[in-house]
């Protein structure tokens, strides 16, 4: 994916507006209102025919038992034959394994032309991608996990005259409004909920362009440069569709599973045996296919979120010094753990992989007319982070609070950095 966004491209793609509405100040307020109270807006682009994704995950655990009870009756039914019967089966399968090859090739090139089929270009970034459901499907689904969020976290969603959400307003509208000539985002309605709990530092957007963010990820992003660092990444996930691509790629790789669970059972001699050859396949599926492409769409995210950013003017700069502290906050709090057996890429990766990319976007933010960059670098602030770190740890703090950090409150009345 390196190399997707040279400048060149990221004028053609982030600069065009032959696709913008008319710019005037009621389609202005008009925008702004969209992303002004936490109640859902809801809008789907056209469907196309697809399978429902609400039926392929109620099917996900009927068909893994059905896959099981397949493979271990096929076991017991074969070691309940005669050893004359078992060597006619085997004579029967040498004589036709011809025709058997050729079932398994049609099977095969069937299989490859339903992947192929399904193979769609997204807008943004023009990489080819699996897709088996509809944008109308996955808002959909959108629509429910927002109804539940909100009543899971009734007690905890901060009123709209709140700093906090004062300031996530400020930070997400910009970014809107900057890249409001990509039709991904002028035809959602776009909102915004912040919730309050100081232990969680997260932030996501759903496919429908319901924003949640966590008072845990507002008090580490001292700065709003580093929430829309966040923020960026966030809503390029819903820009760039990785919801629906990873449903979609979920049910490929569970029917990958399923063949290992009926062929675990159908072979190995014993349940025991069984559960463990699958273990082992399940995970090697998982360590070759599923994460590696799970850590794709987040590096893609942070190349995409950070050029919304750049033409927001924010600094880009940011960007590396919100992973830096993610990373010394990891190094502190939780044990080291294995990248290629995680989802998302490690905190020092992501800092690398954007340090290499800041060129081209500050290239970038210099072609959308911004003022300069501050003289002083956010990546400076590092040191009194690691120290405001070592100071909190030495202190008594409830369960889940891992440091001591400025309260962002002030910021969010106060000056926009």
């Amino acid at each position: 994916m390196l190399g997707l966004f040279r400048v060149s491209r990221s004028v053609t793609r982030f600069s065009k507006v032959s696709y913008s509405p008319p710019v005037t100040p009621f389609s202005r307020r008009a925008f702004e209102k969209r992303t002004k109270i936490p109640e859902c807006g809801f809008h789907t682009t056209r469907p196309r025919a697809a399978i429902p994704p609400i039926i392929l995950i109620v099917l996900r655990p009927v068909l893994r038992v059905v896959a099981f009870l397949a493979g271990r009756n096929f076991r017991k039914w074969w070691r309940s034959l005669p050893k004359n019967q078992r060597q006619y089966y085997w004579s029967r399968i040498k004589e036709n394994k011809w025709s058997i090859a050729g079932g398994g090739a049609i099977s095969s090139a069937m299989a490859y032309w339903f992947y192929v089929s399904h193979l769609e270009f997204e807008p943004i970034t023009g990489r080819e991608r699996f897709s088996i459901v509809s944008p109308k499907q996955i808002q959909e689904l959108s629509q429910l996990e927002f109804q539940a969020i909100c009543l899971e976290f009734a007690n905890r969603i901060i009123p709209t005259h709140h700093p906090y959400y004062t300031r996530v307003k400020r930070v997400a509208n910009r970014l809107l409004l900057a890249n409001k000539h990509l039709p991904q985002v002028y035809t959602k309605t776009w909102t915004i909920t912040v919730l309050d709990d100081p232990g969680n530092m997260n932030a996501f957007v759903l496919p429908n362009g319901n924003i949640f963010v966590f008072t845990g990820m507002l008090n580490i992003c001292t700065t709003d440069d580093e929430l829309g660092m966040v923020l960026g990444h966030e809503i390029s996930h819903c820009l760039l569709g990785h919801a629906g691509e990873n449903v979609s790629r979920e049910h490929l790789l569970e029917s990958i599973k399923l063949v290992l669970i009926a062929l675990a059972w159908a072979i190995l001699p014993s349940d025991l045996l069984s559960l463990l050859g699958y273990s082992v396949g399940a995970g090697a599926v998982n360590a070759t296919l599923r994460y590696p492409y799970s850590r794709l769409l987040e590096n893609e995210a942070d190349q995409v979120g950070i050029h919304l950013a750049a033409k927001a003017c924010f600094d880009v700069r940011a960007a590396v010094a919100f992973w830096a502290k993610m990373d010394l906050i990891h190094e502190y709090d939780q044990p080291s753990s294995l990248e290629w057996l995680s989802t998302h890429p490690s905190h020092k990766t992501r800092q690398a992989k954007i340090e290499e990319q800041l060129p081209d976007a500050i290239n970038f933010r210099k072609y959308c007319k911004c003022p300069d960059l501050p003289a002083r670098d956010p990546r400076q602030e590092l040191e009194s982070f690691r120290k405001s770190m070592l100071e909190g740890m030495h202190k008594t703090m409830p369960v889940g609070v891992i440091l001591v950090v400025p309260d962002m409150a002030a910021y969010a009345t106060g000056k926009e950095s």
